[in-house]
C-alpha cells in the first residue's frame, strides 16, 4: 500500500517516496497545449503548488516518473524546456522593501538552477525581464508562478497595500513583454484574477477558475477517492463498522461540496488524507493548521450572519469586478473556500458552505475574530454538553446554553436585540464545537428556530422574547417535529431576556 502524500508538494520526491498521486495529468496535458498564459484560482490546500510542480517535471522531460500517468503514453518527453518556478507565498513582508528584495532572491535562486548568471540589479521586474529572455533564448521557457496573490494577501487593510500591488504589476508586466521567449505559462493564486488586479497588463490571460473543464484538476473527486484509496477506505468501514452507503454518506457530508462550476463536487484533499491517516475520524482538518492571517483581518470587522451565507444567489460576475481587498463577503469567502458554487444559472450562482467540516470552520473563525471567543471557552461547552445531551439532562443544557451566551461580550447583544441573533449565535456555537445543529429548517408550516441531532435524538428548540410556554406551543402547532418521526424528540421553548442577555426560562416536553 503506498503511502499518504501529506504535505507532499514536490512530484518528484511523492513518486520517488512511494507516496500515492492520484492521477491529475490528463488536465495538464490538455493545458499545456495552450499559446495564452493560464491562470487557476483555487482555495489554500488543493494542490496548486503539486501541480506546479508536475508541470515542471513533465516539460523537463522526467518521463519515467509518470509511468503510471496518463502523461506516459500521451506526452512527448523528447521536447524539453528550461522551467522558471517562482513561489511568492516566499515573498513575504509588510514593507515593499522587503518584498522586492525577496523577489530578487527568488529571481537569483530561479537563475542559479537554469546555471544562468545575471548582471545584479535593484529592480525586481528588470531582473526577471533579464532572466526570462537568457533562460528562453535558445528553448522558449516554460514559466510556473504559484501563489502570484501571496504579498497582496499577506498586507490586506494595511497601509502598503497600493504601493505592493504597484510593484507587482511592474513584476508581471514582463510576462506580456517577452512572451516570444516564453512557451508556456501557468499561474495560481487564491483571489481571483480581475482585469484591474495586478495582471491587469495581461488582458490576453486566460482564467479557467470557473471553466467547467477543469472543475476536476485540483482535489479529489468521489471516483477517484474510491479508485485510489481502496484499501483505506476498507479499513475506515471495518474498523466504523459502516455499510458502503453509510461511509459514502458520512464523507460526502463532512468533506465533500466544494465546485466551481455547480456540477462536479470535489473533496478537499488535504483533509482526506487526514482522514484516512486518523483512520476514519471526522475533524475539521482543513483548518487544523490555523486561519490565516488574512482572513482573521478581514473578518475581525464584519458582522457576519450565519444564515447570510446560506444559498446566497450572486451574479455570474461576482468574482471579478473587483480585487480581493475590496470584495464582497461572499466573493472574499468564496476565493478562501468558505464558500462554493452549488448552483449554476445563465447569470447567476448560487452559494453556500461546502460541507459540515467548513461549515464549523467558519462558526469558529467568526467566534474568535467577531465575538473573540476563546478556543478553550468552546472546548469546555462541547464537553459538557456531550455529557448533559448523552444523559437527556434538559436542565444541564439549558445551562451550558446559558455559558455560550456568558461568553459573547455584552456589546453584541446590547446592538443586536432580537430573537435572531440570540438563535444564530446559539447555532454557530453549536456548530464551531462540532454538534450537529440546523438552522431555521423550513418545514410546510413554517421556520423552527435550531435543531440538535444526537444519536437518535433530535431537540427542537424555539426562542421567544415573551414566554417560554408560547415558543413550545408553537413548536406543536407548526408541527415542526415532523420532518424527524422515526427519531425520538425533544422540543424546548425558549424565554430569552435582552437584559440579562440570556436565557430566563425554558419549557421541554418528549414527544
Amino acid at each position: 500500500m503506498k503511502k499518504l502524500p501529506i504535505g507532499k508538494q514536490e512530484f518528484k520526491g511523492l513518486i520517488e517516496g512511494g507516496f500515492l498521486y492520484v492521477d491529475k495529468t490528463q488536465y495538464l496535458l490538455s493545458l499545456a497545449q495552450s499559446t495564452v498564459p493560464i491562470f487557476l484560482s483555487r482555495p489554500r490546500r488543493f494542490g496548486k503548488s503539486l501541480m506546479i510542480n508536475t508541470f515542471k517535471e513533465l516539460f523537463q522531460g522526467e518521463k519515467e516518473l509518470f509511468k503510471e500517468t496518463y502523461a506516459y503514453e500521451n506526452w512527448d518527453f523528447q521536447q524539453t524546456h528550461p522551467v522558471i518556478r517562482l513561489d511568492l507565498s516566499k515573498a513575504g513582508g509588510d514593507r515593499v522593501e522587503v518584498i522586492a528584495n525577496k523577489l530578487l532572491e527568488l529571481i537569483y535562486n530561479a537563475a542559479e538552477d537554469l546555471d544562468i548568471t545575471l548582471r545584479e540589479t535593484p529592480y525586481p521586474d528588470i531582473a526577471f525581464d533579464r532572466l526570462i529572455r537568457k533562460a528562453g533564448k535558445g528553448t522558449p521557457v516554460v514559466l510556473l508562478i504559484d501563489e502570484y496573490d501571496a504579498p497582496v494577501l499577506n498586507n490586506l487593510n494595511k497601509e502598503n497595500l497600493s504601493a505592493i500591488k504597484e510593484l507587482l504589476r511592474e513584476f508581471y508586466k514582463m510576462i506580456k513583454a517577452d512572451e516570444e521567449y516564453i512557451r508556456f505559462i501557468f499561474i495560481t493564486g487564491i483571489s481571483k484574477f480581475t482585469q484591474m488586479g495586478v495582471f491587469s497588463a495581461l488582458n490576453h490571460l486566460n482564467d479557467i477558475t470557473l471553466n467547467e473543464k477543469y472543475a476536476g484538476c485540483c482535489g479529489y473527486t468521489a471516483e477517484e477517492i474510491a479508485s485510489s484509496f481502496i484499501v483505506q477506505i476498507q479499513q475506515v468501514r471495518k474498523k466504523q463498522d459502516l455499510s458502503e452507503p453509510e461511509f459514502w454518506k458520512k464523507l460526502a457530508r463532512y468533506y465533500n461540496g466544494y465546485s466551481w462550476d455547480g456540477e462536479t463536487f470535489i473533496y478537499n484533499p488535504f483533509s482526506i488524507l487526514k482522514y484516512f491517516d486518523n483512520k476514519g475520524r471526522f475533524i475539521p482538518y482543513w483548518m487544523e493548521t490555523g486561519s490565516p492571517e488574512y482572513i482573521i483581518r478581514y473578518s475581525a470587522d464584519k458582522k457576519y450572519d450565519l444564515v447570510d451565507f446560506e444559498q446566497v444567489k450572486v451574479s455570474s460576475t461576482f468574482l471579478s469586478k473587483r480585487d480581493i481587498d475590496q470584495a464582497t463577503p461572499e466573493s472574499f469567502l468564496t476565493q478562501a473556500g468558505y464558500l462554493t458554487i452549488k448552483k449554476r444559472e445563465e447569470e447567476s450562482y448560487t452559494l453556500d458552505f461546502p460541507n459540515d467540516e467548513v461549515r464549523r470552520s467558519f462558526c469558529e473563525l467568526i467566534l474568535n475574530a467577531q465575538y473573540t471567543v476563546a478556543d478553550a471557552d468552546i472546548l469546555d461547552v462541547q464537553e459538557e454538553l456531550n455529557k448533559a445531551l448523552q444523559k437527556e439532562d434538559i436542565e444541564q443544557i439549558i445551562r451550558q446554553f446559558k455559558i455560550i451566551y456568558s461568553s459573547i461580550p455584552y456589546v453584541h447583544f446590547d446592538a443586536n436585540k432580537t430573537e435572531h441573533f440570540y438563535s444564530a449565535t446559539l447555532l454557530m456555537y453549536l456548530q464551531a464545537a462540532g454538534f450537529d445543529a440546523s438552522p431555521e429548517r423550513l418545514g410546510n408550516k413554517g421556520r423552527l428556530d435550531l435543531s440538535l441531532r444526537h444519536e437518535r435524538t433530535v431537540y427542537i428548540f424555539e426562542l421567544k422574547t415573551d414566554s417560554a410556554q408560547k415558543a413550545l406551543r408553537q413548536i406543536k402547532e407548526k408541527n415542526y417535529a415532523g420532518a424527524y418521526r422515526n427519531k425520538r424528540v425533544i422540543i424546548i421553548g425558549l424565554r430569552v431576556d435582552f437584559s440579562e442577555r440570556n436565557i430566563a426560562q425554558y419549557e421541554a416536553e418528549c414527544l
